[in-house]
């Protein structure tokens, strides 16, 4: 089995359902697609929930309807207190005026249908999306999508920051992020739009260049490794294989170091994180994860993943 990246996509035989089955980013711009922003609690879509969903639908550039909905989940609605002071949103607003979850994310991924989808750093925002349409039993949101923020990276190369904010800033279209899903909405599709009027040839071929397409498992060339690497989240990490996973063992630990990590056979003080099969998450008996739960009560700051979490992360680096 080969693990390996073709146009952004994690590709993974044998262990593909593990990962999102999200679309496919193709640089460009469409005429007609659906532009999203959600805003969120926090960074995980494991941990963290969507507090409101922005939209506009565009048709031949132009506007044709919005989509602006705070979120009220049936448990907690609690916001932390940085993200209210960020965008204002708190749990009183949502307890008032959101849609109930269920309700929102349906017409959300109606709205969505099967346009290609516009973003800014728009993985983030699928991911989010793409669980709750899950958890839900909708469509599958595996729409092909453009990343505006992939274009400002091409168009701004020399820039060591290319937010959203930092965009707005350089073309002059505002002084401040609202940090609110409809208001994030018109402010991308303004940058987007610039973008659309100044591209050359060279901007779309830098921007096409950098979507991922690499062999994961055979060792890699030194520079290679110093442009792929560097936003690794293995990047100087120290990693433990333990349990059983459907992945091939040996081509893991290709993947660990391609990606400037190191493997350790055994959990030490100086372990980052322990991959685990995931039917061995929560068993007792495997002795690294053992040592790895006793070191985290101790306080160390290592983690334990299953292989299902690992290859996420590993398809979000890909997309990156």
């Amino acid at each position: 089995m080969s693990i390996s990246v073709i146009q952004g996509v994690l590709r993974i035989p044998a262990a593909q359902d593990k990962i999102r089955q999200k679309g496919i980013e193709k640089p460009g711009f469409p005429e007609n697609y659906t532009l999203i922003d959600v805003e969120t609690t926090g960074l995980s879509p494991y941990r963290d929930r969507i507090t409101e969903m922005g939209g506009l639908k565009v048709r031949h550039g132009e506007v044709v309807a919005t989509f602006s909905e705070l979120v009220k989940f049936p448990d907690s609605n609690k916001v932390p207190t940085f993200i209210t002071k960020l965008n204002g949103i708190d749990e009183a607003a949502i307890e008032e005026k959101g849609l109930p979850v269920q309700e929102a994310i349906k017409k959300y991924r109606e709205f969505i249908g099967s346009d290609p989808i516009v973003g800014y750093n728009v993985n983030f925002d699928l991911n989010f999306v793409y669980d709750l349409a899950e958890k839900y039993h909708l469509t599958v949101l595996n729409n092909d999508y453009v990343d505006v923020y992939r274009l400002a990276r091409s168009f701004y190369p020399q820039e060591r920051h290319n937010r959203l904010l930092d965009c707005m800033h350089r073309m002059n279209i505002a002084e401040n992020q609202e940090h609110r899903g409809l208001d994030d909405c018109l402010d991308t599709k303004k940058v987007f739009d610039e973008f659309h009027k100044l591209f050359k040839q060279e901007h779309m071929l830098r921007a096409q260049e950098a979507v991922k397409t690499l062999d994961l498992t055979s060792e890699w060339p030194d520079i290679v490794k110093q442009t792929q690497a560097f936003h690794s989240p293995f990047i100087h990490k120290k990693v433990v294989i333990a349990g059983d996973l459907d992945l091939d063992e040996y081509e893991l630990t290709n993947v660990v170091k391609n990606l400037g990590g190191f493997i350790q056979e055994e959990v030490g003080l100086d372990t980052d994180y322990v991959l685990v099969g995931d039917h061995d998450f929560f068993r007792t008996d495997v002795t690294e994860l053992n040592k790895a739960r006793a070191l985290k009560k101790q306080g160390q700051n290592i983690r334990t993943w299953s292989e299902s979490f690992f290859l996420n992360v590993l398809d979000n680096w890909a997309r990156s």
